[in-house]
């Protein structure tokens, strides 16, 4: 149930929605609309095809920035743990 309504002496003027109604049809005027958001939708394929391929660049520079991190780092680890070995026989004898 809803409360009964206070009545008002000042009324807000409510907005009213527009609403065009086009008075005759222009079929020139709709095909080259329909060509321009058919070229319009095709360049934003394009632009998102980009910028997947501005991602995909940047995925893959870092991955091998990675791996070659990674090879260094194993290579640190094999050269300290020879070093490591050789220092031991060292001291040992």
């Amino acid at each position: 149930m809803e409360a009964p309504k206070l009545p008002s002496f000042i009324k807000q003027n409510r907005h009213k929605a527009f609403e065009f109604k086009p008075r005759y049809y222009d079929e020139r005027q709709e095909r080259l609309d329909k060509i321009k958001r058919k070229y319009e939708r095709e360049k934003q394929i394009k632009e998102t095809n980009g910028e997947h391929i501005r991602e995909n660049l940047s995925n893959s520079w870092q991955e091998a920035r990675q791996t070659k991190v990674n090879s260094s780092n194993r290579m640190l680890m094999v050269i300290i743990l020879a070093l490591l070995s050789i220092t031991y026989y060292i001291i040992k004898f």
